[in-house]
């Protein structure tokens, strides 16, 4: 039928199937995809891993697999497609992209060949060949109508954010360069582009700015710019969906009688109470005092703190006696705690290791501990893009 030519489908065999990256099975769901995800990200996060590529390019690999796999539309047409069905170029039903991007040309109209190079796996069966024929020769194979003007196509760009710019939201101006058709030859663009993110973002998420891709044909619409949004990790806050862990050290004393804390939260410093009788890695929750939720569902995450018991390295041999007068006190009640020595350890550990501090008059008023029920009621962030 065509004899005009030949056609070579070739498959870039070096792109690993985007399951078999993040180590799930093809009926994985969002739960399992997002858990495989995040593991991979945090062993070979660029910020753990610094001057190894080996590292840097796995998270690039694990981090374009999740983009595809987490988004129900990206992963129906790799599902269907392999990985071509996820280039930008391509569009499922409407040829590829503007319809050259991803040709080269071998010669001209009446002879020589040209090459379709596939960004998947699957080889030939993933391009109905007459589409090929009918975005250059415009319908001629087959008799099918000439398409009308093409959309531009999608573009991808990621942004890395600081801790704090995620969790509050932030505004950059990126450059964006891209290529496009025209004609018959590429031409190069660079433009400069706002993107605004909204306060909860994180790692693996994606922005979708309507219209900001590259430009169609005369008439047609841009395509969209889809950003991908990197976070770096925080020294002192661990982030889990929109909660934060924190560790706090607190005294023995205070691990045994109790007391107050200044504690760090995404918003200031608060004083938590502490119950007595703390054990080691005693969780208590802050509640609201976590990360502000996307999709407009309001309100914030819970700050859990983690109560690390610091154990004196050297006590004065007057705080030695004490200590052994006390331990032998607590083994002559049973193990447990009188009123009168909980009372007589209070006043003997606060002689020796110093009490409570008095109260700073700039903490704020609001005292929160893990039976605090109330949850703290905070506007929706403002959102100029859709996080999908």
């Amino acid at each position: 039928m065509f004899k005009r030519g030949s056609v070579r489908c070739m498959s870039n065999s070096n792109k690993r199937d985007f399951y078999e990256v993040l180590g799930v099975s093809k009926g994985a769901d969002k739960g399992e995809i997002k858990k495989a995800y995040f593991k991979l990200a945090k062993e070979y996060h660029p910020d753990r891993n610094k001057d190894n590529p080996e590292a840097a390019e796995k998270f690039k690999e694990a981090t374009a697999a999740y983009e595809v796999l987490s988004d129900e539309k990206q992963k129906e047409l790799y599902d269907s497609y392999g990985h071509a069905g996820v280039d930008p170029n391509f569009q499922a039903g409407q040829g590829f992209g503007d319809g050259f991007a991803g040709f080269d040309f071998g010669g001209g109209r009446g002879g020589g060949n040209f090459h379709f190079h596939s960004h998947g796996g699957g080889g030939a069966h993933d391009a109905d060949i007459e589409d090929l024929f009918e975005a250059f020769f415009g319908g001629g194979a087959g008799g099918r109508r000439q398409r009308g003007p093409r959309r531009g196509s999608d573009l991808q760009m990621r942004v890395n954010l600081s801790f704090q710019e995620a969790v509050f939201g932030s505004s950059k101006d990126l450059k964006l360069k891209y290529q496009v058709r025209e004609n018959d030859r590429y031409v190069t663009k660079e433009r400069e582009v706002t993107v605004e993110t909204p306060a909860g973002v994180d790692t693996g998420m994606n922005l979708r700015l309507q219209g900001q891709g590259a430009e169609g044909d005369p008439g047609a619409p841009r395509g969209n710019l889809l950003v991908q949004v990197i976070v770096e990790e925080d020294e002192y806050f661990h982030r889990d969906g929109f909660d934060v862990h924190t560790e706090v050290p607190i005294s023995f004393v205070q691990a045994v009688l109790g007391g107050t804390v200044d504690v760090r939260t995404l918003t200031g410093i608060v004083e938590m109470k502490i119950p007595s009788g703390c054990q080691p890695d005693t969780k208590l929750m802050l509640r609201g005092k976590g990360i502000p939720r996307l999709h407009g569902n309001g309100g914030r995450g819970n700050q859990i703190a983690h109560l690390k018991i610091e154990i004196p390295k050297k006590v004065s041999h007057r705080q030695e006696e004490l200590l052994r007068e006390f331990d032998e006190e607590t083994r002559a009640c049973g193990g447990g705690i009188s009123g009168r020595l909980a009372k007589a350890a209070k006043s003997t550990f606060d002689k020796f290791f110093g009490g409570e501090k008095e109260k700073k008059e700039d903490k704020p008023s609001e005292k929160l501990s893990n039976n605090d029920k109330s949850e703290e009621e905070e506007e929706p962030p403002e959102k100029k893009q859709q996080a999908v």
